[in-house]
């Protein structure tokens, strides 16, 4: 796994698109507030998710991504486990310096309305704390009715 990959911009959009001859990335409905009707039921899937990210690279080898979904105002300590979706494996060419990626999350569940964080993380060698992950960069949203 490669160390050299930075995370300059994440965020989530419910369409990522590109286009051009160098990629622009348009990014379709950014917003940081996901709403419900009054008389929705939880648990309730969100359908997809695009995760935008631009990856700044040294040398950067194959890389394993994951992201990791928590629901941050649960109130009991088991809603609060994260839900991980991954590996996504990112081939980078030897010449890129700079790589704009999506990462698209399918059938997301929200157990509640809340606030719920978002990470793009990879795998390393463990910590002296035990820690297998990194994360490299974090947004979220919430959810009301």
């Amino acid at each position: 796994m490669s160390r050299r990959v930075r995370v300059h911009a994440f965020l989530a959009a419910a369409t990522v698109s590109q286009s051009g001859s160098h990629p622009t990335s348009n990014l379709l409905g950014v917003d940081y507030w996901y709403e419900v009707p009054a008389d929705a039921e939880f648990p309730r899937l969100i359908g997809r998710l695009d995760l935008f990210s631009r990856l700044y690279l040294e040398r950067a080898k194959e890389t394993e991504f994951f992201v990791s979904i928590r629901w941050l105002d649960s109130p009991t300590k088991q809603g609060r486990q994260a839900v991980r979706f991954g590996p996504f494996r990112v081939n980078f060419q030897r010449h890129e310096v700079v790589r704009d990626h999506v990462f698209r999350v399918i059938n997301i569940r929200l157990q509640g309305v809340g606030r719920y964080s978002i990470r793009l993380i990879r795998e390393a060698q463990p910590n002296w704390r035990g820690q297998r992950f990194v994360v490299l960069g974090e947004t979220g949203f919430y959810v009301q009715r």
